[in-house]
């Protein structure tokens, strides 16, 4: 399941936000430590990656990911795709095992008190531990994000 953040729909029409030229990142959030996406809270108030950050995983080798995003045009399903490669994180976890929720897309800006989260993924393989493997986001055949 996608929650796309209404402050990301607002930065994507007013031109704040440019997914072809901006850096996009990947935070996983734990499991051990509640985190609800609240999609509905104005932009840059309480949807920043700094609001998140005491949830973000906590593990061996864990470090945030960029994305490499690829856009296009489906004239067959009337929608935008925001598509990128998969992502993987090697020998995650360890001594400090965590478990992962799910994936937060970000768009990195200054620091974690000024770039907006834009979306938050779960999937089937969510709770997701780690146990010193190997940990791989394949994102859906249709893309990350779509609009359509």
């Amino acid at each position: 399941m996608t929650s796309i953040y209404n402050n990301f729909k607002t930065l994507l029409f007013n031109g704040s936000i440019d997914l072809d030229a901006d850096t996009l990142k990947v935070a996983l959030v734990a499991d051990d430590i509640a985190y609800t996406p609240d999609i509905d809270t104005e932009v840059y108030v309480n949807d920043v990656l700094d609001d998140v950050t005491a949830s973000e995983l906590n593990a061996t080798n864990y470090a945030r990911k960029t994305l490499a995003p690829s856009i296009s045009q489906d004239n067959v399903d009337n929608e935008a795709v925001m598509d990128a490669t998969n992502l993987t994180w090697s020998a995650l976890g360890g001594s400090t095992d965590d478990t992962i929720q799910g994936a937060l897309i970000y768009k990195e800006v200054t620091n974690d008190a000024d770039s907006p989260v834009l979306a938050y993924m779960t999937s089937a393989d969510f709770p997701l531990p780690t146990n010193g493997g190997d940990v791989s986001i394949e994102w859906d055949v249709a893309g990350v994000l779509t609009l359509g």
